[in-house]
């Protein structure tokens, strides 16, 4: 019984054995290609025009192989730019990684550049040289992927002037069904320019973005940046603390063909010289047709596609393009909310602006547009609350009584308030109507 035991066990190990040996090969016959494939399939389509991959050099070895690849970024009206990168690639399933003995398909050190002649003279420019870029890629049995990458400390001091940077460092990681997380985290960075007589201290950053689908545009999607502080003190002497900007892309609940963007920027204590102590800014995008957002990156990649074909037309193709994104923003319903609050000259100010955009659905050309029906498709309301004391010690002091005696500004309760509106071509301003064709 022994014996047959260890006959299995012998078997089994055995087994093993050779699918490990084999296994990196068979891997790596297709890891070139398939990287390729996978970086193709991240691109969104509406970006296919202004970005290409190429493969360069590839060679393939039984438990490693190694390939060079080019993603080529052309901006319309600029030249392109290359970012070139080597691929020193590991077959799974077992990795060397750099965090020790890993498993999965396949793990690469990345050495990546950048081939563009504008980034070539600015970099001749440099008087100190270029961080270390170390990246590396992992790619999981279940076709997830992960990208890290670390950029090594500056510390520089010359007769120009002063360069402290901390380091950096960012990681992607796509799962297979193209859901993704970013994040990028940045140590303090500290510049001092000699002959500017200027200095600027980033006390660090930080970035996190995920989205459901990485190469769909419109999929929901939310990054949020964060900044502790910012800090000069010449030639202006500022310190601006707590800085965060969020943005978040959404389906409508009330409308499946329809996505709504919101942006907010938060700065919660501004020391210096401006009277402006903190500052709260929300904009939403509503109603937004997804073949409106569709619509408009054809455009660009039509306008990519001519420009790349004859330069000489840009000018004019680009007025083409734009008359004709302009007719389908007029021809669809929107709504554009802006709210501000701040701390200014010691007191507290709010304004809040609502803009509703029914659309022209029958308009088949800008020439066709009257003045009349574009009043009737609006929908406006302002709302601006300021605390009166703190506004007569501004420069705007002087312009109060005047609009309260003509009517556009109200005082109650220690507050300078104008409430307006535009809804069915009727304006009204503080509860009085006013005519609208003194404005036309």
């Amino acid at each position: 019984m022994k014996s047959l035991s260890s006959k299995v066990l012998v078997c089994t190990v055995a087994l093993i054995a050779l699918l490990l040996a084999v296994a990196p090969r068979v891997i790596g016959a297709g890891i070139e290609q398939a990287t390729i494939d996978r970086l193709i399939e991240l691109i969104p389509p509406e970006a296919e025009s202004q970005l290409e991959i190429r493969r360069n050099d590839i060679s393939s070895g039984w438990f490693r192989s190694s390939a060079s690849i080019e993603l080529i970024f052309t901006p319309i009206g600029t030249d392109a730019i290359a970012l070139v990168m080597d691929f020193d690639i590991d077959h799974g399933p077992l990795l060397q990684t750099q965090n020790g003995l890993g498993v999965g398909l396949a793990y690469a050190n990345i050495k990546p550049g950048i081939r563009n002649d504008l980034f070539d003279i600015a970099l001749a420019e440099l008087s100190f040289p270029l961080p270390d870029i170390m990246a590396d890629l992992l790619v999981r049995f279940d076709q997830s992927v992960q990208l890290d990458m670390n950029i090594s400390e500056i510390n520089y001091s010359g007769t120009q002037g002063e360069m402290n940077f901390d380091g950096l460092n960012a990681s992607i990681h796509v799962d297979s069904d193209q859901s993704a997380r970013f994040v990028v985290n940045m140590g303090e960075l500290a510049v001092t320019e000699n002959a500017a007589n200027s200095n600027v201290v980033v006390a660090g950053l930080a970035i996190t973005s995920i989205t459901s689908q990485l190469n769909d545009m419109l999929a929901n999607s939310s990054a949020t940046l964060s900044i502790p502080s910012l800090s000069s003190t010449a030639p202006i002497s500022f310190s601006i603390s707590d800085i965060v900007v969020d943005y978040g892309l959404n389906g409508s609940p009330a409308d499946p063909q329809s996505s709504e963007i919101y942006q907010t920027l938060s700065i919660a204590n501004i020391e210096g010289s401006i009277p402006v102590r903190s500052l709260s800014w929300r904009s939403e995008i509503k109603q937004l047709k997804n073949k409106l957002l569709r619509d408009y990156y054809r455009l660009l990649n039509e306008l990519q596609t001519e420009f790349n074909a004859d330069p000489e037309v840009y000018s004019e193709e680009l007025l083409f393009l734009g008359q004709e994104l302009l007719l389908i923003v007029l021809q669809n319903p929107l709504e554009i909310n802006n709210f501000i609050a701040a701390n200014a000259f010691d007191g507290d100010h709010t304004a809040d602006l609502r803009i509703e955009w029914t659309g022209l659905e029958t308009l088949a050309s800008l020439s066709e547009v009257d003045t009349n029906a574009a009043i009737a498709a609006f929908d406006i309301t302002l709302e601006i609350s300021l605390d009166l004391e703190s506004i007569l010690r501004s420069p705007i002091a002087g312009l109060i009584d005047p609009y309260v005696q003509q009517g556009y500004l109200t005082i109650s309760n220690g507050r300078v308030t104008i409430e307006a509106s535009l809804q069915d071509s009727m304006l009204m301003v503080n509860g009085d109507q006013l005519p609208l064709d003194q404005f036309f």
